[in-house]
Parts: structure tokens; C-alpha cells; sequence
């Protein structure tokens, strides 16, 4: 007598019971991917908040056009995700359109971002200037590296090549690596705008230590 197959297992109605499918590889690596990076982003605030309690931090003057940043990278991020939802209704021309525009967006947001460094040289607060200045050229500089391996990404969906299905897959899992970049982006901003001497010594219970 043959045992009895393990699957398809029947249910009292007779029909087999679907199993959940698996997840598919591109989406475990991303996740792996984001964390990673999260991780990594995680231990250099954790280093950014212990050296600013040092005597020697001094903070940088306001810097407004990082506002327009993150609201041209939020752009991006919803443009994105936009064409991603386009994309799985069949919608390919709507979904191209905004494909081009995400990635026009994103460009001006490191081209922003740019600028913003070199404005800050000329006002003489250069990576070497200060560990305050070190460590906003480190975060903001690695955050932009980060994007543009997301510019790859999404160079990689011109390709005439690429199956619809394909297509629309890659397309979401690009549009989910923009969007934790994006969630990156507002704690790496939250902490440059906020996060003071005095307010790490409240949080932490500590004094400024001399240099």
C-alpha cells in the first residue's frame, strides 16, 4: 500500500487547501537590504548623539533649503509609487510618465542636496571645520549615495526588455527602497534640525565634557 501524499492535502469539502505562497526572492533580499543599511544609519546616529556631548560641537547654522529637499524627495517617493500603481492596472503610459518624472525628481534632490554643501563651504563650514560639520557631510553624503544605488534601480526599468509583469514587479520594489530612503531621510533630518547639545545632555543626564 502507497502512504499517502503529504500535499495537496484535502479538506472535509474535497478541495485542496492553497498553501500561502512563498515569498519571492527580490522582495527577501530587499528587506535584508533595508536592513542592513538601517542598521548601519542606526549606529552612526547613535555615534552622531555621543560626539555631540563632547565640548567641542558646534552646531550648524539653519539650513533652509533642506526643507525643499525633503519635500522635492517626498515628490519623488509618491510620483513613484504612483507609476508602480499604474504600472499593475495595465496603465503603461501613465506609468512610464511618472516613472520619468520620479527619477527627474530624484536627481533634483541630490542636486539639492549638492548645493547645499558647497553653499555651506563657502560659508566656511567645510567637512573639516568642526565634528558637527563632519558628521552632517557623512549622514547627508551616505543618504545620497544610498539614493543613487536607488537611480540604478530605476535606470534599470528603461530596459524595452522587460516583461510587463517584470516590469511591474521591479517597479514596486524599486518604489519600496525609495520610500524607506525617504523614512530615512526624515529621522537623519529630524536629528540635524532638532537634536541639540543641551538636548542630549537633558535625554542622556549628562554634562558637556571638554575636548
Amino acid at each position: 500500500m502507497k502512504p499517502a501524499p503529504s500535499w495537496p492535502s484535502l479538506p472535509p469539502g474535497g478541495a485542496p487547501i492553497a498553501q500561502p505562497p512563498r515569498r519571492a526572492a527580490s522582495q527577501v533580499a530587499l528587506w535584508w537590504l533595508m536592513g542592513v543599511i538601517g542598521m548601519l544609519f542606526a549606529l552612526m546616529l547613535a555615534a552622531y548623539v555621543m560626539r555631540m556631548s563632547l565640548g567641542d560641537w558646534r552646531p550648524l547654522p539653519s539650513i533652509n533649503a533642506l526643507w525643499i529637499n525633503t519635500g522635492v524627495l517626498a515628490a519623488a517617493c509618491l510620483v513613484m509609487q504612483s507609476s508602480a500603481w499604474q504600472a499593475r492596472h495595465g496603465e503603461l503610459r501613465r506609468s512610464r510618465r511618472d516613472w520619468a518624472l520620479a527619477g527627474g525628481l530624484a536627481l533634483a534632490f541630490v542636486i539639492g542636496q549638492l548645493w547645499v554643501w558647497h553653499d555651506l563651504t563657502l560659508r566656511h563650514f567645510g567637512v573639516a571645520g568642526n565634528p558637527a560639520n563632519s558628521f552632517f557631510f557623512l549622514l547627508t553624503g551616505l543618504h545620497a549615495l544610498h539614493l543613487l544605488g536607488g537611480g540604478v534601480a530605476w535606470a534599470c526599468l528603461a530596459s524595452h526588455r522587460l516583461t510587463h509583469a517584470a516590469r511591474a514587479r521591479r517597479l514596486s520594489l524599486t518604489a519600496q527602497y525609495w520610500h524607506f530612503l525617504f523614512l530615512l531621510w526624515i529621522v537623519l533630518f529630524a536629528a540635524i534640525v532638532n537634536l541639540t547639545p543641551e538636548i542630549v545632555q537633558r535625554l542622556c543626564g549628562t554634562a558637556a565634557v571638554g575636548p
